[in-house]
């Protein structure tokens, strides 16, 4: 029996064999490795992380940017120092003048067919409007919400303005056509196409009264877009809401 003791004793402090070093040494490469791994994934993840809040930074800076722009363009046309302002243009006389003129250029031709055939001018308050328009409906910088309505506001008054345009401008050349008529030159002559015109505008919805109305709701929108990356803002929301539910009877 103590011999078998002996034997089992020397053999339990025999040295570690060259299979448990290789075991050793491949458990600790494997955790090197899984170490590695997920450092290098959460680099990835923090610099994605990184990249992505920059570009959106930047992005919503110029899609602010741009929302400023557009509150001052809708509004220039209501503002007193603005070069466009309603005021300031006189488009119906414009076109009144343009007409006369071609009407004179070719006034022989003109009463001998009956026929004024050299269209209707393309007014400056038209051009503003498309020019505004046309931007607008692919910009990627504009909210889809503000975009609708803006879209919407321009197409329509746009297309009133163009059917009311053209009856009374055709109107006015077909009665100097036919000879019913002498080229109107007196302001207070040209003021009774204006007149027309505008009560036209209004009774379908394009009065400069109407779309003033209609272009401070779209910047009130603009307002509630900037108010949402407010954080002050949100948190005064949040306290008026909570005070009004507080304030509800139970």
């Amino acid at each position: 029996m103590p011999a078998v003791l002996g034997v089992v004793l020397v053999s339990a402090h025999m040295p570690p064999t060259q299979d448990t070093f290789g075991d050793t040494l491949k458990i600790v490469q494997i955790a090197f490795y899984a170490v590695g791994a997920t450092i290098a994934i959460l680099t990835y993840r923090a610099a994605k992380r990184g990249l992505l809040n920059s570009v959106n930074t930047e992005y919503q800076k110029r899609v602010m940017d741009r929302l400023q722009k557009l509150s001052e363009d809708l509004y220039s046309e209501f503002d007193p120092s603005s070069p466009v302002h309603w005021a300031s243009r006189q488009p119906v006389h414009d076109a009144i003048r343009t007409i006369n003129e071609v009407f004179r250029n070719n006034k022989k031709e003109i009463l001998a067919e009956r026929k004024y055939h050299y269209g209707t001018p393309y007014t400056e308050d038209m051009k503003r409007l498309d020019h505004l328009l046309a931007p607008v409906v692919s910009d990627p910088f504009i909210p889809d919400d503000i975009r609708t309505v803006v879209v919407d506001l321009l197409q329509n008054r746009l297309h009133a303005l163009h059917g009311i345009y053209i009856r009374e401008f055709e109107k006015y050349a077909d009665n100097l056509a036919k000879g019913k008529q002498s080229p109107l030159t007196e302001l207070d002559d040209v003021n009774e196409i204006h007149n027309k015109i505008v009560d036209q505008m209004n009774r379908q919805g394009c009065g400069l009264t109407q779309i003033e109305e209609e272009v401070h709701e779209i910047r009130s929108l603009i307002q509630e877009y900037f108010d949402s990356f407010n954080p002050n803002r949100r948190w005064w929301n949040r306290r008026k809401r909570a005070r009004k539910k507080a304030e509800l009877p139970l």
